[in-house]
């Protein structure tokens, strides 16, 4: 009777392990990573600021089960600015098929998002995201969908990351001069020959 109670009592505990261990997170952010479960890695960020997170992990034994995370996050936009834009940047892991969703708190559209298998990208509508946007489904929200971090060929202790970006609106300035220079330049380039 004891070695069953034992025995459950150490079911239960697996069953409520946390998925990946959170090592912490590197940026101007305030992060709360303590949702996760065995299999299912959630977050929520605040944001006081546009600025970029690093938020750390390391692989546990129940990560590897399935060989994959389902992932969601809940970012908040505290600064009282709009966010134009996000990414999710992902180090040491990938995203595999189907796809997630990011959404909005439906003050302000997704216009578009786009994801490769190391990242996701979002760009907002209006004056851009003044509240809430989510990776994934944190609020269980019909039509929603979580990611799958793949984490096939990892072992125990390896370790991954997830960045999450809403740079400046000047940033996306720069960058998008910095590709019509580059786009000017292949077409001179081209007339030349």
């Amino acid at each position: 009777m004891k070695t069953t109670l034992i025995a459950g009592a150490l079911l239960a505990l697996a069953a409520h392990s946390q998925a990946a261990i959170y090592n912490g997170a590197t940026g101007s952010a305030s992060v709360d990573a303590s949702f996760a479960t065995s299999s299912e890695l959630f977050f929520d960020i605040d944001f006081a600021t546009r600025a970029t997170v690093t938020l750390n992990f390391v692989v546990e034994a129940q990560d590897l089960a399935q060989n994959a995370l389902s992932f969601n996050a809940l970012v908040r936009n505290l600064s009282g600015l709009g966010f134009e834009k996000a990414s999710v940047r992902l180090d040491g892991a990938r995203f595999a098929a189907p796809v997630g969703t990011v959404t909005t708190d439906g003050f302000q559209p997704v216009l578009a998002t786009g994801s490769s298998s190391d990242a996701i990208w979002a760009s907002f509508g209006g004056p851009g995201v003044t509240t809430d946007f989510y990776i994934g489904n944190p609020l269980l929200q019909a039509g929603a969908a979580n990611w799958t971090l793949d984490l096939s060929g990892h072992q125990v202790g390896d370790a991954f990351s997830i960045t999450v970006a809403v740079p400046e609106p000047q940033t996306y300035a720069l960058m998008l001069s910095g590709m019509a220079l580059l786009g000017w330049a292949a077409r001179r380039q081209r007339k030349g020959r």
